[in-house]
């Protein structure tokens, strides 16, 4: 497998708000929380309580109390009001727009959430969507854009010397410049890019974004408003699916808190909904909600955005309500012709609350994603995230698109002392360091005897009040783990590569979810051997079982073509000191 990694070398990113990568600016700290919960809610402690009257009180002080406490439960009431119509009015501007603005495709305002300090606490957990406009490559409309260039670009996009250009066909076609421009609307930057013989793996400033000719996958931490980008991926979609090589403009405004959105009409943006075969958006709960801008403040504002571009989309809460939970929206809008098509007649039919289409192809009936999502790092975890100022940087490497950048560099190194770059055969990594904490990395996979082609892709913050690291990958590897691993260190099953990740991260809790489809047996038989192969994936990893460790939830689901399992685990007291006691394996 060939492939170039593409820098922007000058371009030294800091942790902020995640929002806007700063040239100067302090590494974020946790602020104090000491007068509101995460859902900006007084804590019991600093609401005022009114005791009952005792004897003694004539009827002035028995006055002044009730006064009192009218007026509070009268403030109380107005701040309910005020939320309410926040509420309102960010579901009107981002989803709705004026009316006679929209008809024009004019610039409509979004209402912003209320300031927050920029040195504040980092968000950690990532919101995920992926979007499928074609089961695989080779099922793309007839006629879709199809170019000849290298993305393994200098920041002014001039092609670096020794890329090589290649056959571009579907999304990727799309230039970088253009998906650039889209991920303004996100409010992140492009750290640097691999050029695989597959896709294109991004590493932005807040997370990851992989392009294939059929696909797209954003994943954006922080205060980033994802969801602000999901019109513009539609646009060039459609644009590049016709074959087009004219795209939409869009007039970014940098001056506000965050881009507004073109407001479409209803049919306009159920037109655009529908190019998509298949839609999922997901998330971790938030640690710090009220921080959030534009829909992402509200679980429910995100899905009435999803619904107003996909019909007959499905939210799910995963998990307690109470504790560590998941979020998941799918639809599948793209598949309604099909499925009326092949559909019983109705009084034979049988209502179901999602559907999703049956894989008609090698690369649908092998999706598989698996995540983890680890909180509460271990002290010496967070302190391998760290890159202060004096420590030195390593030796630059060669080749296509190789930068001396401090930041890829310590990035790099980590990678390899960590044993991340040995986890896969073959792997090719790009991984950035920020200062003064902070890590991403991509990491592209070929396909070998062990495991499927694909991706993985690391985050961490680690602050250590707020830790926070995850893991995911769509590699598809044996369940059995009868096979070799090519190298010591490499995973040989998914049950081995959870271990793995739960081993360098030393998380204190840890939610792994896995989410497989399912191959399609019309005869029913019994010795299909890759539809084994997924039952025991989900098999697996709900009996799965971690040294240190307590399962403290675990959920499965199961849907027309997919199967989802969900399983939370906490340290166990006990083994919280032999998990910082553990060799480091950072430094070894």
């Amino acid at each position: 497998m060939t492939a170039s990694v593409a820098r922007s070398p000058t371009l030294t990113p800091f942790r902020n708000d995640g929002i806007v990568p700063q040239l100067s600016q302090s590494p974020p700290t946790r602020s104090s929380l000491h007068n509101h919960n995460h859902n900006g809610v007084p804590h019991p402690q600093n609401v005022q309580r009114f005791a009952a009257p005792t004897k003694g009180l004539d009827s002035a002080d028995l006055e002044a109390q009730r006064q009192e406490k009218a007026e509070v439960l009268a403030e109380e009431e107005a701040r309910a009001l005020d939320r309410k119509q926040d509420f309102n009015a960010i579901a009107a501007a981002t989803i709705v727009g004026a009316k006679d603005q929209a008809k024009t495709n004019a610039i409509v305002p979004v209402v912003s959430a209320p300031d927050v300090d920029p040195q504040g606490p980092f968000e950690g957990p990532e919101k995920l969507m992926e979007l499928w406009f074609a089961d695989c490559p080779e099922l793309l409309p007839e006629g879709s854009l199809s170019e000849h260039f290298s993305i393994v670009q200098d920041e002014e996009g001039n092609t670096l010397p020794g890329a090589t250009p290649r056959r571009r066909l579907g999304l990727r076609a799309v230039s970088r410049p253009l998906w650039e421009e889209m991920l303004d609307l996100v409010h992140c930057k492009v750290l640097s890019v691999i050029e695989g013989d597959d896709f294109d793996a991004y590493l932005l400033s807040e997370s990851s974004m992989f392009v294939f000719p059929h696909k797209i996958i954003l994943k954006t931490c922080g205060t980033t408003t994802l969801l602000l980008g999901l019109q513009r991926i539609l646009e060039l979609a459609r644009s590049a699916l016709s074959g087009s090589t004219s795209f939409p403009t869009v007039t970014p405004t940098p001056a506000e808190p965050y881009e507004a959105q073109s407001s479409p009409s209803e049919d306009s943006r159920k037109s655009l909904g529908a190019l998509v075969r298949q839609c999922f958006y997901s998330r971790k709960s938030f640690m710090f909600p009220e921080r959030q801008k534009g829909p992402h403040r509200d679980w429910m504002l995100e899905v009435q955005l999803l619904d107003a571009f996909f019909a007959d989309g499905s939210a799910y809460t995963v998990g307690k309500m109470n504790g560590d939970h998941w979020l998941l929206y799918m639809c599948c809008p793209g598949d309604k012709e099909e499925e009326a098509a092949d559909s019983p007649p109705a009084q034979l039919a049988v209502q179901r609350p999602l559907h999703l289409p049956s894989p008609g192809s090698i690369d649908a009936a092998n999706d598989q994603t698996l995540e983890i999502l680890m909180t509460h790092l271990s002290s010496r975890s967070c302190s391998r995230f760290n890159f202060p100022p004096e420590m030195a940087v390593p030796s630059a490497s060669t080749g296509a698109g190789a930068s001396s950048d401090r930041g890829h560099l310590l990035g790099l190194d980590l990678s390899s002392k960590l044993g991340l770059i040995d986890m896969f055969p073959n792997t090719i990594i790009d991984a950035f360091a920020f200062e003064p904490c902070g890590y991403s990395a991509n990491a592209v996979i070929p396909a070998s005897a062990g495991c499927s082609a694909g991706y993985w892709t690391i985050h961490v913050t680690p602050e250590e009040d707020s830790s926070y690291a995850s893991f995911e990958t769509n590699v598809r590897l044996p369940s059995n783990g009868k096979g070799e691993a090519d190298e010591p260190g490499m995973a040989m099953n998914t049950t081995a590569l959870i271990g793995q990740v739960a081993k360098i991260f030393e998380a204190g809790k840890m939610s792994i979810t896995l989410f497989s489809s399912r191959q399609a047996n019309d005869d029913d038989s019994s010795d299909d051997e890759a539809a084994s192969d997924e039952a025991r994936d989900v098999y697996d990893l709900t009996t799965l079982k971690l040294p240190g460790y307590a399962r403290k939830d675990r959920i499965a689901y199961e849907f027309d073509s997919y199967d989802l399992v969900f399983v939370h685990f906490e340290a166990l007291p006990s083994s919280v000191g032999a998990l910082e006691g553990q060799k480091d394996i950072a430094t070894a």
